[in-house]
């Protein structure tokens, strides 16, 4: 996955088509366009001590190892997996000290939970670094720097014959900034998403610059607990930005913004952008990690006695059926845009020839006009009388006298 900077581009393009036509709604401050980010950041403040405290460390012996070699486990209060009475944990790693040591990779398994996670420990009572993590029941994927908050999620969707997957990537928060920049995208859909969550609100921006069949290239929207609330903008293709004031979800009135209002979600936007480029290339360190563990386990003289072995050396064979699903999806998709365009250019075609009968009409019309107008005109020129007009202007010597028929 590739992205671009999109900051300038953005500002650019709101800014000129902002001006494109005279101002029909009331401007309003620079005071008033920021009233709710305001209000809302200052809440964010109050509740912000709260995040710290949503989870603890727990350091587990795992099952399969029979001298000390704890591994870290973090969990959340009021959602503690290791109280399952089924809950076990595995490292396939060294030990040292009592500790997990090197790279390594764990496995948990409870009630309702199949997760592995690929890290390098350093055999103490230290945090380890992870780099992957599989989440085998929601077939879902997170690699990167997975400890700091940068890296790229993956999600598989198979409902019945109905085939997804989604990316997300950016920073998706720590204890001290609890808040996500992520950028969301898939490989079947032209637009992309891109959002700034705070706990309590955030920013969201549409970027359907890509799409051919909308009309629209940007829509921004502030969201408070869950609703739309704040000021919004619409920027279409061609033609002027539309921006309201929505409360609740609901159109309260249209306003103009100030440009300075385009420069800050600008800003926002160029946040997502560098912390998904930081994702994306932790995440091309972690699949060297990964590439390294596999050069370490992926041979047939390893074998391990506490899981079957298919399942353990799963990452050795990931399964080429993804990509075989992508691109059939994607040829899909290829022809059923292929007869949407077939049928906007049937669209156009049509419209083209009612506007040119129109205009044969308009013609035909005027032409006849013309021609009665011209008729008449003959016919008046035609049935009025004749009438001579002689002016005479005295000279020396005589007379000079013209005449004139009409």
């Amino acid at each position: 996955m590739t992205i671009r900077s999109t900051f300038p581009l953005l500002i650019f393009f709101i800014l000129i088509s902002g001006c494109s036509s005279t101002p029909k709604f009331p401007l309003i401050s620079d005071e008033e366009a920021f009233k709710y980010e305001k209000e809302y950041l200052a809440e964010y403040e109050q509740l912000k001590s709260d995040f710290s405290d949503q989870s603890e460390i727990k350091w587990v012996q795992p099952v399969n190892k029979k001298k000390p070699c704890k591994v870290y486990v973090g969990v959340s209060k009021g959602d503690d997996r290791t109280l399952d009475p089924n809950y076990k944990i595995y490292w396939d790693g060294d030990c040292k000290n009592g500790y997990a040591n090197g790279l390594g990779r764990e496995f948990e398994r409870a009630t309702v939970l199949n997760m592995e996670a690929l890290a390098i420990y350093k055999g103490k009572e230290e945090k380890p670094e992870y780099f992957v993590q599989t989440y085998q029941l929601d077939n879902k994927t997170q690699e990167g720097d997975i400890s700091n908050g940068y890296f790229v999620e993956t999600k598989i969707n198979e409902d019945n014959f109905n085939f997804d997957i989604n990316y997300q990537y950016g920073f998706f928060g720590s204890k001290e900034m609890p808040y996500r920049l992520i950028t969301m995208k898939s490989p079947f859909n032209d637009n992309i998403f891109q959002y700034k969550q705070y706990q309590n609100f955030g920013y969201a921006l549409y970027d359907m610059s890509n799409n051919e069949f909308d009309k629209n290239k940007y829509n921004f929207k502030m969201n408070y607990k869950g609703k739309e609330n704040g000021f919004s903008f619409l920027t279409p293709k061609a033609g002027a930005t539309a921006s309201g004031e929505i409360s609740n979800g609901n159109l309260v009135r249209r306003v103009q913004l100030p440009n300075s209002y385009f420069v800050r979600i600008g800003s926002i936007q160029n946040e997502i952008k560098d912390a998904g480029v930081k994702a994306l290339n932790a995440q091309k360190y972690a699949l060297k990690v990964k590439k390294q563990y596999m050069r370490k386990i992926c041979k047939e003289s390893v074998s391990v006695d506490f899981m079957d072995s298919a399942e353990y050396k799963n990452i050795c064979n990931e399964s080429p059926n993804v990509k075989i699903k992508i691109d059939k999806k994607l040829a899909q998709i290829n022809i059923l845009k292929q007869q949407k365009r077939e049928q906007q250019r049937q669209y156009d075609l049509l419209l083209a020839k009612q506007k040119q009968a129109e205009a044969d009409r308009n013609k035909e019309a005027w032409n006849s006009i013309n021609q009665s107008l011209k008729e008449l005109g003959d016919n008046i020129r035609k049935n009025t009388p004749k009438t001579t007009y002689t002016n005479c202007n005295g000279t020396y010597g005589g007379v000079n006298c013209t005449s004139t028929t009409y």
